[in-house]
């Protein structure tokens, strides 16, 4: 009996010895950001500071799909969402800005920029900051999808003020 539980023991921590190593050799793929796909990234995100985010165009496919939150908007729809955040928000910054590419061992590529959203309101004069995540997805040269995670709270407070001021 104490062979045979020997001989089980034996098997199963070479079963798992095996696991562990399989795990410790496996690459996902290769982080950067000094690429190009990170520099496009940088110069979408100094667009949208600068309140046109038009130059997008250049890079997102005809059909690519933009997430905000759970929100879902098209190549136009996305453009004309963020040219309108300088409508209503002074001194749009994303401090403690990161951007690096991910080149996965799948063959997928995603741009990710992370950041401390900053703002001063035009309409309510309060400011606001928040921690945002978004994720840029690439099929060969083009953004294929985006997905922003973002607190919307102030953006679709300021909007709410700004319908009340303008109707």
């Amino acid at each position: 009996m104490k062979k045979l539980l020997f001989i089980i023991s034996l098997l199963i921590f070479s079963c798992n010895s095996n696991t562990q190593s399989d795990k410790k050799d496996k690459t996902y793929g290769q982080i950067q950001n000094d690429d190009k796909k990170s520099e496009i990234v940088e110069k979408l995100a100094d667009s949208y500071l600068a309140g046109s985010f038009d130059v997008a165009r250049d890079y997102f496919t005809s059909d690519s799909q933009h997430y905000f939150n759970d929100l879902v908007y098209d190549v136009d729809g996305i453009i004309e969402g963020y040219n309108f955040h300088s409508v209503i928000f002074d001194n749009i910054k994303h401090n403690e800005r990161k951007i690096y590419t991910g080149y996965f061992a799948d063959g997928s590529i995603q741009t990710f920029h992370d950041f401390i959203w900053s703002a001063k309101s035009k309409i309510s004069g309060e400011e606001y900051s928040y921690p945002c995540h978004c994720r840029w997805e690439w099929e060969g040269e083009k953004i294929t999808k985006t997905s922003c995670y973002v607190d919307p709270t102030s953006i679709f407070k300021e909007f709410a003020l700004y319908q009340e001021e303008n109707k």
